[in-house]
């Protein structure tokens, strides 16, 4: 892992702890406001929900570049080697195909409903919107990372 590749891993886990004690703290505050002093933060639900999504999708780019999304792997696993690389590479350029294109259609949804406002905070809904390309272009990167990874194996016989 080189350094810059070292600095972006720490911080989006940064981003990800900071954002996840935000969920907790305001979860609970407004548990606490709800029930025992009958009150509320206005757009406190919407604010913990934008954060989730983030965290999410982030998240999910993390598992990409980490190897640890969800796959079936019983039959792969019982394959020699070099089916086996083969398989891991169309595995990911499907994957990579896949968040490339929910990042260009993600742009074209924010550019069609980003300026629309979010009821109870009366933000822009692309500040929320953001977090899809965002998650579905790390996701990209972590898929090509991975996908030149598996041509190399396939090409080495390793």
């Amino acid at each position: 892992m080189t350094e810059r590749t070292g600095s972006v891993v720490r911080v989006l886990n940064l981003l990800l702890q900071v954002a996840l004690a935000a969920i907790l703290s305001i979860v609970f505050l407004l548990v606490v406001l709800r029930y025992v002093f009958h009150s509320t933060i206005i757009g406190g639900n919407e604010a913990t929900l934008v954060a989730f999504v983030y965290v999410s999708l982030i998240a999910a780019a993390i598992s990409l570049r980490d190897d640890e999304h969800i796959a079936v792997r019983f039959f792969t696993e019982k394959l020699a080697r070099g089916p086996r690389q083969a398989i891991a590479v169309v595995r990911w350029l499907f994957l990579a195909g896949i968040n490339f294109l929910l990042l260009l259609y993600a742009i074209v949804w924010i550019r069609q409903t980003g300026n629309f406002l979010m009821p109870a905070m009366g933000l822009p809904q692309w500040v929320a919107q953001i977090s899809v390309p965002i998650g579905s272009g790390l996701g990209f990167a972590y898929c090509c990372r991975q996908l030149l990874a598996a041509v190399a194996a396939v090409r080495s016989g390793k």
